[in-house]
């Protein structure tokens, strides 16, 4: 054994040893948490007993957006999307509470399902339309969301002369129905 491969024997013993136990992680609140003492506990001393970690993790503008999945609550999250950034986090979260009914039910999150535009479909709109490419997403979308609007679309392919299969291909990963 020379002496450069002892040496890192060695130390790789010495580090298996001298290895402490990784420390776990503290992990404070998510927004998810915070929105569940707003539905369902409403303890008026909530926030004043968060820790700085936990204060850090309360956004008013996401608290809102997460209550705002309840359709009931439409309505008056609107109206507080004009004040949230104006009132001190505590006094909101006394606020939030006298105004939301306590609620166990769950309300998914909704996520944007967006199948982007083919390039080459893009391409053809801002050709045919003489615009930008942001235009002729634009554009694509809004002809997309009808049946009329999609076989224009195909239509507008087809005349730029491409095949009944390429027509295909191109509409393919254009389809933005979800």
């Amino acid at each position: 054994m020379t002496r450069a491969s002892k040496e890192k024997s060695e130390s790789q013993e010495t580090k298996k040893r001298g290895r402490k136990k990784a420390e776990p992680t503290v992990k404070g609140l998510g927004l998810f948490d915070h929105i569940k003492h707003i539905r369902s506990i409403q303890d008026p001393d909530y926030y004043k007993n968060l820790s700085d970690l936990d204060r850090k993790t309360f956004n008013p503008f996401m608290i809102l957006k997460g209550l705002s999945m309840n359709p009931e609550l439409l309505d008056d999250v609107g109206n507080l999307y004009r004040y949230f950034d104006k009132i001190p986090h505590a006094q909101f979260y006394t606020l939030l509470i006298g105004l939301i009914p306590p609620d166990k039910r769950f309300f998914p999150w909704v996520k944007v399902k967006k199948k982007p535009f083919s390039k080459e479909l893009l391409e053809l709109v801002a050709k045919f339309y003489q615009v930008s490419q942001k235009e002729a997403e634009e554009y694509a979308a809004l002809m997309s969301s009808t049946e009329k609007g999609k076989k224009e679309l195909t239509e507008l392919v087809r005349d730029f002369g491409h095949t009944d299969k390429e027509v295909e291909d191109i509409m393919k990963g254009s389809s933005n129905d979800e």
